[in-house]
C-alpha cells in the first residue's frame, strides 16, 4: 500500500567533486548497495528515502562543479550534508572556501548542517583532527547560526551509514 507523506523538506547533500555525495544516497536509499566505482554527477542526482513506515525525504545532491548554483538549492531544504574528502588534500582549501560560503549564506540560517569528513578509514587520509585545525573548526563551530554536527565516517561501513541515518531522523523528528 502507497503511504501518504507530507513534505518535510529536502535534505541538501553538498560537498566537493568526489567526496562521496553519490555514494552516499546509493547507500542511504540501499544500505546492500555496492561501493562500485561512480562517475561524478552531472547536475542533480535525486533519491526519496524512508526514515520510517511514514517518513520519506527527497535527498538532492548537487554536482560540485556547479557549487556557484548552490545557494538557490538551500531555501529548499530542512538540513544540509557537506562531505569534506579526507583522502584529497588538493582539495581541502577548496572545501573550506565553499563551507565558509556555504554558512554565510543567509537561507542556511538555523538550518542544520552535517560536516561529514568520509573517507576517514583510508590510510593515505588526513585525521578528523588535522583538518579540524586546517579549517578552524573551533572558531567555525562557535561563530555561526547554524546547529553543526561533524561526523568522521568511511561511507562503505554500515555503522557510518546508521550513525548518518540517526542524525537525520533526529532532525526531521523521526523516532
Amino acid at each position: 500500500a502507497v503511504v501518504s507523506t507530507q513534505s518535510t523538506g529536502e535534505c541538501l547533500v553538498l560537498g566537493c567533486t568526489g567526496a562521496g555525495k553519490s555514494t552516499l544516497l546509493n547507500r542511504l536509499s540501499d544500505s546492500s548497495s555496492s561501493l562500485a566505482v561512480l562517475h561524478p554527477t552531472v547536475g542533480t542526482n535525486v533519491k526519496d528515502i524512508y526514515l520510517s513506515k511514514r517518513k520519506c525525504i527527497r535527498l538532492r545532491e548537487v554536482s560540485g562543479s556547479l557549487r556557484q548554483t548552490w545557494p538557490q538549492y538551500i531555501a529548499d531544504s530542512r538540513i544540509v550534508i557537506y562531505l569534506v574528502d579526507l583522502e584529497n588534500r588538493m582539495q581541502l582549501s577548496t572545501c573550506l572556501v565553499e563551507l565558509l560560503k556555504l554558512l554565510s549564506n543567509a537561507s542556511l540560517e538555523s538550518r542544520p548542517l552535517l560536516l561529514l569528513f568520509n573517507k576517514g578509514l583510508s590510510p593515505v587520509a588526513l585525521t578528523q583532527t588535522h583538518v579540524a585545525a586546517i579549517f578552524a573548526l573551533p572558531s567555525i563551530l562557535q561563530h555561526t547560526s547554524s546547529p553543526i554536527k561533524v561526523l568522521e565516517a568511511d561511507l562503505s561501513l554500515d555503522s557510518s551509514i546508521e550513525q548518518i541515518s540517526s542524525w537525520m531522523k533526529d532532525m526531521y523528528g523521526v523516532r
